[in-house]
């Protein structure tokens, strides 16, 4: 059978853009407040010479912290993507939030890419400071196609369905492993490593509750 989602409610868009609003907001009144503080370095992993100038440093601060503002928002998005199915708000929430933290995203890839290399690909292929660029571009295209699936497609067919885990695992594997593995403050890799545990907590709450309604009543 395949389910159906329901359009996000006014609450559920309301309360994803609220936070997309004010996360945003802040990441760019964080990196205002940091541009004289030497937060994240102008040299890039592995590397010898730094591939910005300080001037770009307030540009390098909101590229930073516009991806920790679509990690947190796209957290709750992947916890209620586990609950979709069996939940009609979850689903609401879910749509809501995924959408939000491609938004948040959006943003961050345009302020590295445009703003900080200057659309130079050529640049961002071959800099140690991007870990996977071709990935992550890839995976920036088959979110917004996600998105666009989830909106235009209120039904779930199998391939739909199949192709949406796998975005979400390569979500959560990308978010993990720039923020809890390459993250380089400490408050970046605390973000990584609480988005995989609450991710995992309700996974494994979510499969607890499928074997509890398949498990057999005691007969008395």
């Amino acid at each position: 059978m395949t389910p159906w989602h329901p359009a996000p409610s006014t609450r559920a868009l309301a309360m994803a853009g609220a936070a997309l609003l004010g996360l945003l907001g802040l990441a760019f009144a964080a990196a205002a407040w940091t541009r004289q503080i030497d937060l994240f370095s102008l040299v890039p992993p592995g590397g010898t010479s730094a591939d910005f100038s300080d001037a770009q440093r307030q540009d390098l601060h909101r590229t930073f912290f516009t991806i920790w503002a679509a990690l947190v928002l796209v957290t709750p998005a992947l916890v209620f993507f586990v609950w979709r199915r069996g939940s009609a708000l979850a689903g609401s929430l879910w749509r809501a939030f995924w959408t939000a933290s491609l938004l948040a995203f959006a943003v961050h890839f345009y302020w590295a890419a445009v703003v900080m290399f200057g659309n130079d690909w050529g640049r961002i292929l071959h800099t140690p400071r991007v870990s996977a660029p071709v990935l992550d571009t890839v995976f920036a295209v088959w979110w917004c196609i996600d998105v666009l699936l989830a909106w235009a497609y209120r039904g779930e067919p199998g391939w739909v369905r199949v192709q949406r885990w796998l975005v979400h695992i390569l979500a959560f594997i990308l978010f993990f492993m720039g923020a809890a593995r390459e993250g380089e403050l400490l408050a970046s890799r605390a973000l990584g490593w609480s988005m995989a545990v609450i991710v995992a907590a309700a996974l494994g709450w979510a499969l607890w509750q499928r074997l509890r309604q398949r498990r057999p009543a005691a007969v008395v």
